[in-house]
């Protein structure tokens, strides 16, 4: 599998490619709405602000990105997680982990292929994405009133997703999460409800089964 990324005609307009990808991971692009051309594929940037860092990032990581998200190569979560505690702290904002890192807070047995925070506050999108935008490899963009307001993602020796949840939410009452400990560090996670609900939704039942053993045993 080769990853390149190309810029079109001159002004802001950017596409990334992968090409001569195995049929057995065609579905990740066709989930990350790539567009099939052959045995490859390209997903196309279209006047998106600081997306110059975005394509400098994906030629850098975009493979090891790619690997680790399926699940080709591992991913140093703990490491990329230490990282993002010391640069979320620099920003400010309130946030808590989610998905696979959540649960492996939990004490659950997953090993987690990147990490999925939320940052608590709609009005913090402007100083996150301005902390962290130069490490993109997805572009930071809002979302209107969707089911969270903004995306975004960075790397740093893994895979780091940030979601924005809306403004009907602000403030955050960050007191319904759970509070856990982190090699010294005090930090929020989701609550092993909100993780079965998201899970559910996703179609994991594996992954229902696991958070509803650790709920029977909490």
């Amino acid at each position: 599998m080769k990853l390149y990324v190309k810029q079109m005609y001159d002004w802001n307009y950017y596409a990334c490619y992968a090409e001569d990808v195995d049929e057995k991971y065609w579905n990740y692009f066709k989930t990350e709405l790539w567009w099939q051309l052959g045995n490859g594929f390209i997903k196309t940037y279209d006047n998106v602000e600081g997306f110059e860092y975005c394509a400098k990032n994906f030629m850098e990581f975009g493979e090891d990105s790619v690997n680790q998200s399926l699940k080709i190569a591992k991913a140093p979560w703990q490491e990329a997680l230490q990282w993002l505690i010391i640069e979320m702290k620099k920003t400010g904002a309130p946030w808590y982990l989610h998905g696979s890192t959540a649960m492996a807070l939990w004490g659950i047995d997953v090993e987690p292929r990147d990490i999925n925070i939320i940052v608590a506050n709609y009005s913090d999108y402007d100083r996150v994405r301005e902390h962290f935008y130069q490490y993109a490899i997805k572009p930071f963009q809002r979302c209107g009133n969707w089911v969270m307001s903004g995306l975004g993602t960075v790397f740093h020796q893994a895979n780091i997703g940030f979601s924005f949840n809306n403004k009907e939410l602000e403030p955050y009452d960050m007191s319904t999460l759970r509070k856990t400990e982190y090699k010294g560090e005090v930090l929020y996670i989701s609550t092993l409800e909100m993780l079965k609900r998201d899970n559910e939704s996703y179609g994991r039942p594996e992954r229902v089964e696991q958070i509803e053993e650790k709920i029977k045993r909490c």
